[in-house]
């Protein structure tokens, strides 16, 4: 059992990016101030020991709750204040071997928040060491540490906006689709454990629809696959035309989207989905032939998961499908 948690926590911290740099960074944090607590406590200085102690644990702390599944960005942009704050009451209780910990704090600021709050907290930081100016013990000194932070600060700011260009890039690699510019069903999943998550919390309703375009592997068949993959283009885009800016679509497979919709019940659900039928039987077409799209849709219920909210509305899919096809089916079960 024990093993399996930790699999499971190992696991975690290799698939979430945000998580595993936030708790790098407390490791880095406690295994590099707690032998100064205790080489403090040792010497006499009990002050700056009690200081160093309460900075691992508020770190740790911090840290706990991002585990427990709080509100990150809140907690890491405190995190950031706390080891920005550390670095200020260190540099005023050691003196000057306390501006040292000022380059390990801004370099982690810049990867726990967003870069432009951690240059504004650096900018504090070394306005309000330069005028409390105890931690120098020459102008030259305080010259010479202003210059190597702000550098140091320069170089971790472009850093961190090379870095999240980077990511952002490879996120959307990894979650759209290059036919319809749609995200995939990697994508999808992601949002649905999101949804799901808001509803139990009583924030939101949700509905889910699936569209499946019909007869199209008949579109393949007698037009060929760029005929597909033009009425693929076509249909996504009159998709985007047809919903709200809330609602997020997602290819599901070959010619299968599925549709989220927040604040929808049983009646606006199939209200938005039929409305998108009628679009797509009017405008939608291959070669002077109409193309039709059948819906199965399902508002999400209480204790549900998000497999089985999309197998219902998968389920009202079929039921669509041998109704006739071109039709809207809302599973109203529950």
């Amino acid at each position: 059992m024990i093993r399996h948690w930790w699999n499971s926590q190992w696991q975690r911290l290799r698939t979430d990016y945000d998580l595993a740099i936030i708790t790098s960074f407390c490791a880095c944090a406690v295994f590099g101030i707690t032998p100064f607590a205790i080489y403090r406590f040792a010497t006499g200085n009990t002050f700056a020991g009690l200081i160093d102690l309460a900075i691992v644990a508020l770190i740790c702390l911090a840290v706990a709750i991002v585990w427990r599944g709080g509100n990150r960005q809140r907690t890491t942009f405190v995190l950031a204040m706390i080891n920005t704050a550390a670095c200020l009451v260190s540099a005023s209780v050691l003196g000057p071997p306390g501006l040292f910990w000022m380059y390990p704090a801004l370099l982690g600021n810049f990867l726990l928040i967003n870069r432009v709050h951690a240059a504004i907290m650096t900018a504090f930081a070394l306005v309000a060491l330069t005028v409390q100016g105890k931690a120098y013990e020459s102008s030259a000194q305080l010259a010479i540490f202003l210059v190597t932070a702000s550098v140091s600060a320069l170089i971790a700011f472009v850093f961190a906006s090379r870095t999240e260009s980077q990511r952002r890039e490879l996120q959307e690699l990894a979650t759209l689709d290059s036919l319809t510019g749609m995200q995939n069903r990697r994508a999808m999943e992601q949002e649905l454990s999101i949804a799901i998550e808001e509803y139990r919390r009583g924030n939101a309703h949700f509905g889910l629809a699936m569209l499946d375009l019909d007869h199209f592997k008949r579109i393949n068949d007698e037009h060929g696959h760029e005929a597909g993959d033009e009425v693929l283009i076509a249909f996504a885009e009159l998709v985007r035309q047809c919903t709200r800016k809330v609602d997020r679509c997602f290819r599901f497979g070959g010619e299968e989207f599925v549709l989220l919709m927040p604040a929808t019940n049983d009646e606006s659900l199939h209200h938005i989905d039929e409305n998108l039928r009628r679009r797509v039987a009017a405008e939608l077409s291959c070669r002077g032939a109409a193309v039709t799209v059948s819906i199965g849709a399902a508002a999400l219920r209480p204790d549900e998961d998000w497999q089985a909210w999309l197998a219902r509305a998968d389920a009202a899919l079929y039921q669509a499908k041998n109704e006739g096809r071109n039709r809207t089916v809302v599973d109203r079960a529950g």
